[in-house]
């Protein structure tokens, strides 16, 4: 297992010399959460702000991912995507569907996108990412037992199912590579699939079964964690716009403007607000270029008399790339199919079509789905950088601002740790994986 420890960066400016500080975190998914759940406990005042009621909180990004706490996941910037992605683009059925449209934002997001879908990068990414997988699950357990949030957590793996014979080297050869970084993983052969999980039609060739991951059901974890943060002192405020931040004449954040005139003086200012936090940032003078990448979740109860057999864990299906996870939501056994990228204009309607992928992906998989009953549907924005890694850190030339933003599909993995690290950096101290890589001033 790797654990690097790097030295905060030099221009992340500490606040624990003299008076207790403020600190406000804008944003309460379950990175701006987490954030602010290690700030309080190393003795900060804190305030979360979010733009959403407490209605819609948990039907964020975060509460309406997969449910998938798949560490050592790869990035979006594989070698070969971008040019899938480009045979893609005008499939409004493809995984990944871009809109086209004349933009420049987009053609220059797309073209760094594209420069970074390469083996050399990817490793490097990896280094990174599978660093922060082994600690992210164990800082989310302890947050789990002392919050007393029950969100039918078990850290069971993930199964990535393979259809075609073919296809199961491609996976295997995926696994493997984690290897390096002490990722276990079993590859289950069709039949030995089927024994441990009868869900599985005989049409499947097999799986690959990768141990050190975890599921869950997100709504619960993001809205049990909110819950807890005022138990340690966290003013927490739905229904708050940010508008703009008020500046020194050199650059330093004090203080935060609400929409309605409100102002809200802060010590530091961490941007946790997913796809919106770029245009936060350039409220600052601060740029992250990021796309929206819409993804969609079905969700389903089994009925309570002759059920089909319920999956032992979460999955991805190699072949149509859709994410299903069980889980046990008030005492109901449920199923979420989740999946597809859809980049384009933030708050354009849905695409029924996108919604009907995820049914029509899963059937040659899983038994049984025509005897579930719906209980909800639900899309959503991952905020992705053009280089497929979060910007963590704090900012250069803004004193007193910070972000955490950017995690694209894995946001609820990764967001525990997340929090921890921002909350090690805004304290001045050392944060607990290697932060050079995710500078917010990389993109200039």
């Amino acid at each position: 297992m790797l654990h690097p420890v790097m030295a905060a960066p030099q221009f992340s400016t500490s606040l624990t010399e003299g008076l207790r500080k403020h600190v406000v975190v804008v944003g309460a998914g379950i990175v701006g959460a987490s954030t602010a759940w290690h700030l309080a406990r190393k003795g900060f005042d804190v305030t979360l702000l979010d733009r959403e009621v407490p209605a819609a909180l948990s039907d964020g990004a975060s509460g309406g991912n997969a449910g998938l706490l798949s560490i050592g996941h790869y990035p979006l910037t594989r070698p070969g995507v971008s040019w899938r992605g480009l045979k893609w683009m005008f499939s409004r059925t493809a995984p990944l569907y871009i809109k086209p449209r004349l933009d420049r934002e987009l053609v220059s997001w797309l073209w760094n996108f594209h420069l970074h879908c390469n083996q050399r990068y990817l490793d490097r990414c990896m280094e990174v990412l599978c660093a922060m997988g082994w600690q992210t699950l164990e800082v989310l357990e302890h947050m789990l037992a002392e919050e007393r949030i029950s969100c039918d957590y078990a850290r069971d793996g993930w199964l990535d199912v393979v259809m075609k014979p073919e296809n199961m080297a491609h996976a295997e050869a995926e696994a493997r590579s984690l290897e390096k970084f002490g990722y276990r993983w079993e590859r289950l052969d069709g039949e030995a699939l089927r024994r441990r999980d009868p869900c599985f039609t005989a049409e499947v060739a097999g799986a690959i079964h990768m141990k050190d991951s975890a599921h869950c059901a997100p709504n619960d974890l993001i809205a049990g964690l909110i819950r807890a943060l005022p138990r340690h002192g966290v003013k927490v405020r739905f229904d708050a716009t940010v508008r703009a931040f008020r500046q020194t004449r050199s650059g330093a954040v004090t203080a935060v403007e609400l929409e309605g005139g409100e102002t809200i003086p802060a010590d530091a200012v961490v941007l946790c607000a997913g796809v919106w936090s770029d245009a936060l940032g350039r409220l600052a003078g601060v740029r992250i270029p990021m796309q929206g990448a819409r993804g969609y979740h079905l969700q389903f109860d089994y009925p309570a008399n002759d059920a089909p057999p319920v999956p032992s864990t979460g999955m991805v299906l190699h072949e149509t790339f859709v994410a299903i996870t069980p889980m046990l939501r008030d005492g109901r056994q449920q199923l979420r199919l989740a999946g597809t990228l859809e980049i384009g204009p933030l708050g354009q309607p849905w695409m029924p079509e996108r919604l009907g992928m995820l049914v029509k992906g899963s059937h040659p998989y899983l038994r049984g789905l025509d005897a579930l009953q719906p209980a909800g549907e639900w899309a959503g924005y991952r905020p992705c950088t053009s280089d497929g890694m979060p910007a963590i850190g704090g900012v250069r030339g803004r004193k007193g601002l910070f972000m955490a933003t950017g995690h694209a599909m894995m946001g609820m993995t990764l967001g525990p740790v997340t929090g921890k690290a921002m909350a090690e950096i805004v304290a001045g101290e050392k944060p607990c994986f290697d932060v050079s890589m995710l500078d917010p001033a990389r993109f200039g």
